[in-house]
């Protein structure tokens, strides 16, 4: 029992001087740490101002601001469009009308064309008729200038005695032929004038 309480007793110190050991080694250890740190932290700001007197730090724009900008341009943007399309429609407006211009223009012309084109063949068969009428009048003219002969012979005859039954009938056979024939160019001289009045209108 005696060994034991004196062995005791030598381990006692050692166990002591132990403890002050690693209370010693965790304190230095703090302060190298410590140190270490402010050493860094030094450094850093060192060179954040050296930082900041050769290359100035943009400070990044406004979320804010940039939609804003953003919504700007697009809005642009969208009214240039408008106005281009708004221009393409004007100028698609434009060249529609033009080709409608051109074709109503070439329509005109072409109807004056016709037109022209009528009235030279209405002139033509007015002169056609005219001239028809012309030589209907010449015709009657003859007939009756050969019905009044005709008609003086068969009196001159008839007047002297000197015609037979079948002489004075065949006399009034030609004379009848005669007036039928001048009745059938009056007929036809009427047609001729009809046919001058209508083209006289047309003109």
């Amino acid at each position: 029992m005696q060994m034991v309480s004196i062995f005791s007793l030598s381990l006692h110190p050692i166990r002591k001087l132990n403890n002050l050991t690693d209370m010693k080694l965790h304190t230095l250890t703090l302060f190298a740490g410590l140190f270490v740190a402010q050493v860094s932290f030094a450094q850093v700001d060192e060179m954040g101002t050296m930082t900041d007197t050769t290359t100035p730090v943009v400070a990044p724009a406004p979320v804010e601001a940039t939609q804003a900008q953003s919504q700007a341009e697009l809005k642009a943007q969208k009214e240039q469009l408008k106005a281009q399309q708004k221009l393409q429609k004007e100028q698609e407006k434009a060249v529609k009308a033009e080709q409608k211009a051109a074709k109503e223009q070439e329509k005109a012309a072409k109807e004056q064309q016709k037109a022209a084109a009528r009235a030279q063949k209405n002139q033509e068969r007015l002169s056609k008729a005219n001239s028809e009428v012309s030589k209907i009048e010449a015709k009657i003219t003859k007939a009756k200038t050969d019905l009044a002969k005709e008609q003086n012979k068969y009196n001159l005859k008839k007047a002297k005695g000197a015609l037979s039954p079948q002489d004075d009938a065949k006399f009034k056979g030609r004379i009848l032929n005669k007036e039928q024939k001048i009745n059938s160019l009056n007929l036809d001289l009427i047609k001729a004038k009809e046919k001058v009045n209508k083209y006289q209108m047309a003109t």
